[in-house]
């Protein structure tokens, strides 16, 4: 399954699709992005904050909202059924695997990565913009796919594969969770494959060969179902979009991932 486009065919393209910034640092990085968008950002392209558009009801960060929700806030992008969407960030690839994953959860097929996000297109010298584009409002229709999205009963009897997305030294306990009072460790029997092992150094997806012998050598059958998760179901989408890469159809997330399990005391937790 292709989910990245290139560079030059954004910029041959970009009057046929919407584009979406997606870019999203933890809070302790003190960054404010959507002013980082503001000064410069791929033209005609819209903020997509995935702090606002998530489950308000929930005390965990930005959880998936409701389809009702994401319907009106994407319509507010200028997003429509028929549209194809290409979302990048300021990191390369990071937070935008998240938004990505987030419109194929709610069914939407015609939706990208623009692979090497927005340092590719810049230093290769594309267009860049300050101005803001207001949209036309959108028309958007959900159809939540249920079974891409896991929680802790679906976890605790899950037969899956678990893949954990975070660091290898977050993962053994070994390294304190950036967020307040979350226990050290990882889901008894999960995987390990830090996100960033996917990526090349210019923070592209690595080739589908290479994506396959990572996914192999950690162990992990592609016959087979895989839910991904880590810190807060942000790079656990990287995973994904790695999968999907290579065809992997029973896939899915744990949404709440550590910021979840981490806190709760009832859950059982490894180490190692």
């Amino acid at each position: 399954m292709q989910v990245t486009v290139t560079t030059d065919w954004l910029e041959k393209n970009h009057q046929t699709v919407k584009i979406l910034d997606a870019s999203w640092y933890l809070p302790s990085e003190g960054r404010n992005t959507f002013n980082e968008f503001k000064s410069k950002h791929i033209p005609n392209a819209q903020f997509f904050d995935i702090d606002v558009i998530s489950d308000k009801n929930s005390h965990l960060p930005h959880m998936l909202p409701s389809p009702s929700s994401f319907n009106d806030q994407v319509e507010k992008l200028g997003i429509s059924n028929n549209v194809k969407l290409i979302i990048y960030d300021t990191d390369g690839l990071f937070s935008a695997a998240r938004v990505w994953w987030m419109f194929k959860v709610m069914g939407h097929i015609e939706v990208f990565i623009l692979d090497g996000g927005l340092p590719k297109w810049i230093s290769e010298n594309r267009p860049i913009s300050n101005d803001h584009y207001k949209a036309q409002r959108g028309i958007f229709k959900s159809s939540l796919m249920p079974s891409t999205v896991v929680d802790i009963p679906q976890i605790l009897e899950t037969t899956a594969q678990i893949i954990d997305a975070r660091h290898p030294k977050r993962f053994s306990g070994e390294a304190p969770e950036p967020r307040i009072n979350l226990r050290s460790g990882h889901i008894p029997n999960s995987i390990n494959i830090f996100y960033k092992s996917l990526l090349n150094k210019q923070n592209c997806l690595r080739p589908k060969s290479e994506l396959l012998s990572i996914f192999l050598n950690a162990g992990i059958d592609l016959n087979k179902p895989i839910i991904t998760s880590c810190g807060s179901g942000v790079t656990a989408s990287i995973i994904i979009l790695a999968l999907k890469q290579l065809d992997h159809i029973q896939t899915a997330l744990y949404d709440g991932s550590w910021s979840e399990w981490g806190l709760r005391d009832d859950l059982p937790i490894a180490t190692n």
